[in-house]
């Protein structure tokens, strides 16, 4: 028979919360050091064939969108570009 010990300590409820709380502390601190959030001048910007693909559309609808101003693009020399940020924002929920 294989016997293991036993440690009984004694801790007040204060006491073993205030130890939880430097457990979790250390924890945080720890992701925190580790994680760095995105800049917001940072955004994605999407080629026309990746719009493509999220909004499940033809190239003359981006494109007509794109000549009417309702989704607006950049360019970059001779390639267009759409902001990730731009398209979520111009979704229109129906009800």
């Amino acid at each position: 028979m294989k016997s293991t010990q036993t440690h009984v300590y004694q801790t007040t409820p204060e006491e073993l919360t205030d130890n939880i709380l430097i457990g979790v502390d250390a924890k945080l601190k720890e992701f925190f050091d580790k994680y760095t959030p995105p800049k917001k001048n940072d955004e994605e910007l999407l080629t026309v064939d990746e719009t493509i693909k999220i909004l499940k559309c033809s190239k003359q609808a981006l494109w007509n969108w794109r000549k009417n101003d309702i989704l607006p693009s950049y360019r970059l020399g001779n390639r267009v570009y759409y902001k990730k940020s731009d398209i979520y924002l111009k979704l229109i929920k129906q009800e």
